[in-house]
């Protein structure tokens, strides 16, 4: 076919397609409006719209209460600015959209869709909540019972709950009989039906190979709160005394005697002996610390598979300028989601270039409604 077919509108069009049919995280998370974000850059920090929410009233049979729609605003940081690019030889430029899509665009956007998944999955840095065991992944029907008792007692809804596991975790469910018989469900040749392990007590499961594993921190010594410190703030003052030493990760999650709460460390912190420092924690302090309490690290290392209600995730792809000086260039958004695309020639390799990107920002938006299975 003549070679015109190829143009960048065609190209992304069906890159956007390939993208989302080929992402699991991604498609399992809520994906606000963005397109008013046009001429963001990575770095930036946008507001993206979330879901309404609305508070049920008693009819009394005579007045009728009107509210309005409150929809949550959260800021998202756009951190991630992923990119294929590809020399295209004259004869693939004579491909059809099929074979071209099938040579080249999909092993790109299935890198982009590893991309993806892979950053959303590092939100688990974000989450507090945990349930089960580390190095010990579900196995069990009594432990799978866990996760959606941990859900309900979280109030988390209860349409639309699912799960990402890793390999290990989905080899060890299967080995429980009920719930390998348990019916596959998902859209006909995407990868979010290859990842389906069907419907469970509640949730739909799914495997990916992006879920992460967290290598925690270190406490060497009895580590106390330093100074008093009201309910409500985010961060906590910690002391050293000799021979002692705090070398905390983001994602870690630490408690302070006298308060069940597991809080999670928002960014690294390491402060030797005899000395001292703040450590950020989510979410926001419960109870008063009157100073001394002892600090402990809740959780070693451990592989962080996730439950979670899409509401609890926002991922956030914007709008990409279209460069002034590339020969053809062309942005695709839909649901969401959004793909560029820029053909230009490379004078040095003498030969055409096909660049496709993506700039995306995800954030938990709602701890609530997610929970670390550990495994």
């Amino acid at each position: 076919m003549a070679n015109t077919i190829l143009t960048p509108s065609v190209i992304a069009r069906e890159a956007l397609m390939l993208l989302e049919s080929n992402m699991v995280f991604g498609n399992l998370v809520f994906r606000g409006h963005q397109a008013e974000f046009a001429g963001a850059k990575a770095g930036d920090t946008i507001q993206v719209r979330g879901p309404a929410t609305f508070t049920a009233d008693e009819y009394d049979g005579a007045v009728l209460t009107i509210q309005d729609a409150t929809e949550s605003s959260v800021p998202v940081t756009l951190e991630k600015h992923f990119d294929v690019s590809f020399k295209v030889s004259d004869r693939e430029m004579t491909l059809s959209i099929e074979d071209f899509g099938q040579q080249l665009l999909n092993p790109a956007m299935v890198a982009i869709a590893e991309a993806v998944d892979g950053y959303v999955a590092s939100k688990y840095a974000e989450v507090y909540q945990t349930v089960g065991t580390a190095g010990a992944p579900p196995s069990t029907l009594a432990q799978v019972a866990a996760i959606d008792q941990a859900l309900n007692e979280a109030r988390v809804p209860l349409g639309g709950r699912v799960t990402v596991m890793n390999p290990q975790a989905k080899a060890d469910l299967f080995a429980i009989p009920s719930f390998a018989e348990a019916d596959k469900r998902g859209d006909d040749g995407t990868a979010l039906r290859e990842a389906s392990m069907g419907r469970f007590m509640g949730f739909d499961h799914f495997m990916n190979q992006n879920v992460k594993s967290h290598t925690a921190g270190s406490l060497t010594g009895t580590i106390a709160v330093s100074g008093a410190h009201a309910a409500g703030v985010t961060s906590v003052a910690l002391a050293t005394d000799a021979g002692e030493a705090i070398d905390l990760v983001a994602g870690d999650i630490v408690t302070f005697a006298g308060d069940p709460q597991g809080y999670v460390v928002g960014a690294a912190m390491s402060v030797g002996a005899s000395s001292s420092g703040a450590v950020a924690i989510e979410p926001a302090l419960r109870l008063a610390l009157a100073g001394g309490e002892v600090v402990s690290l809740a959780l070693g290392d451990h592989v962080a598979n996730l439950a979670f209600h899409p509401n609890a995730i926002v991922l956030a792809a914007v709008p990409l300028a279209l460069p002034q000086g590339a020969g053809r260039a062309e942005f695709v958004q839909s649901r969401g989601l959004g793909i560029r695309v820029v053909w230009d020639y490379d004078k040095d390799a003498k030969s055409d270039v096909v660049s496709l990107d993506i700039l995306a920002g995800a954030k938990v938006q709602d701890p609530r409604l997610i929970t670390r299975v550990l495994g």
